[in-house]
């Protein structure tokens, strides 16, 4: 292998195309594309396990030794991979960073790729050789997660974007239409150093979703109605996508009668914030939780984009805005006990087998989670104790996915609290923090200043955990959750965690 370049990476995402680039790229004798080589649930393609002997183990302890595999391996021509936002992005930005690497961004128009994802997740097909196996239908499209995906989109290419200008580097910019071109692709093999010009190219990807949008959109006029209603801003914020994109606009929360605005924070102590509101606008009590009463748009008012929201803020003057933080470490455990210990619907399935496989923590498995109870996950040998060791082993995870050293995503419902305010205010300056356990004098607070009267309101909620934070916690659990959370506990003046039992 000579050359510039020692190995390349497309940049891709879902529905872009990508499939199709690297079936072309692999008719070149002297190129091979090895997949999705990060993608969280496999190596390179489906149902792989491991890459030239190397395993999910090895990835996660040491990304880099796949490409050096890889790299060895290729010895008379180049080898890559795929990549896309939400695989190993320790990866990504080490490909982005290396001038050894020859990076080729795929895109797609955003509405078609959305469209084309929607229908995949509905009829669960991602890869079509022959048309008679074709599974039609159509789709319902939503504004509001139309919006989040292309800002989504948007960003992710900004930063590869902005991260090769940087460091002075370039790369081969392709359209989706554009890899059916046989020119392009032999410009492809020209910019990765291979002198090979193919004359055609075999296609044994099938395009999916022929027709126009609307034989897919089942809500085609309003799908229209709406893409004609937003101003670009609305659909891509376009100063900062990552402080923005935390904003979450669409998420906070108005009252109705009154200039109150409510700025969630994933996994805070939301729903009394939001019964307070909701008695604060005289509405009827719900008699499920108030977040679904909200999102279903029974009380309160939410779902604004930014010109809805600064058109109510300026016909509401002297408004309180505010948001309600947790302590750490009852948010960690609250995320922990809700998504990672159950199992089933709702939950996180794939990150709960790779918190198991690869970060040690020893879970129940889950053929014995359908109805377990303690007395039943007791007598398999779940203690208690062993509770508390897996617990722990999550906040060692959350150490090292806070500061960007794994595989998985960081989730909203454990990311750092302080990023969620910063991107508040990148939309709208928070003027009131409500910490948990000082939340009546927080709205009493908010009551006097607008001069309200004291709503009637229930007890506090309490979460309904099988195994309580109290029993399990010791100073080791509050250690860990400092370790994770430093910021927050800095920022927000949070003193440790009292608990009942101090074991």
């Amino acid at each position: 292998m000579s050359g510039r370049y020692k190995y390349f990476a497309i940049f891709g995402s879902m529905r872009s195309g990508s499939n199709l680039l690297e079936q072309s790229l692999n008719q070149y004798s002297s190129i091979t594309c090895h997949g999705e080589l990060f993608n969280p649930s496999f190596i390179g393609h489906p149902k792989s396990s491991d890459f030239l002997g190397l395993d999910f183990v090895e990835r996660e302890k040491s990304p880099e030794s796949l490409i050096k595999a890889m790299i060895k391996d290729a010895t008379d021509g180049i080898a890559g991979f795929r990549v896309f936002h939400d695989h190993d992005q320790r990866t990504a930005q080490m490909a982005l960073q290396d001038p050894k690497c020859a990076k080729i961004v795929l895109q797609r128009d955003v509405l078609q790729s959305f469209i084309s994802l929607e229908i995949a997740r509905k009829t669960d097909q991602w890869l079509l050789h022959d048309s008679p196996d074709r599974r039609g239908g159509e789709i319902v499209f939503d504004p509001e997660e139309f919006k989040a995906y292309r800002a989504e989109q948007e960003e992710y290419h900004a930063n590869i974007q902005e991260t090769l200008q940087k460091s002075g580097q370039t790369a081969f910019w392709i359209n989706y239409p554009e890899q059916r071109d046989i020119a392009v692709l032999n410009g492809i093999a020209q910019f990765l150093g291979q002198n090979e010009v193919l004359k055609t190219v075999k296609e044994t990807i099938r395009r999916q979703n022929p027709g126009s949008l609307r034989d897919k959109v089942e809500n085609y006029d309003e799908m229209q109605a709406a893409l004609s209603y937003w101003s670009e801003d609305d659909i891509i914020p376009q100063d900062s996508f990552d402080q923005l994109r935390r904003a979450n606009i669409p998420k906070m929360v108005s009252c109705i009668s009154q200039p109150i605005l409510f700025a969630p924070v994933p996994g805070g102590p939301n729903e009394e914030v939001l019964r307070w509101m909701n008695a604060i606008d005289e509405g009827i009590t719900p008699e499920n939780w108030f977040s679904k009463a909200v999102a279903d748009g029974k009380i309160l008012h939410t779902g604004h984009n930014q010109r809805t929201l600064f058109e109510w803020m300026e016909s509401n003057p002297d408004i309180a805005t505010l948001t309600a933080v947790r302590h750490p470490l009852t948010r960690a455990y609250d995320a922990f006990m809700t998504k990672i210990f159950l199992t089933g619907e709702g939950t996180y399935g794939v990150i709960r087998e790779q918190l198991v496989n690869y970060f040690g923590v020893a879970l129940p498995d889950p053929d014995l989670m359908e109805g377990a109870t303690r007395k039943s996950l007791d007598a398999e040998g779940y203690s208690i104790g062993q509770h508390r060791a897996a617990f722990h082993g999550f906040l060692r995870f959350l150490k090292d996915n806070l500061s960007g050293q794994t595989s998985i995503r960081k989730d909203g419902l454990w990311d750092s609290q302080m990023t969620f305010l910063t991107g508040f205010n990148a939309a709208v300056p928070i003027s009131i923090i409500v910490k948990e356990g000082q939340m009546d004098a927080g709205f009493r607070y908010v009551e006097s200043v607008l001069d309200l009267p004291a709503p009637v309101i229930g007890a506090p909620i309490k979460p309904d955990h099988m195994f309580t934070l109290d029993e399990i916690y010791t100073r080791q659990t509050e250690n860990l959750t400092r370790k994770a959370y430093s910021m927050d506990y800095g920022r927000f003046g949070f003193a440790d965690y009292q608990a009942a039992l101090e074991v």
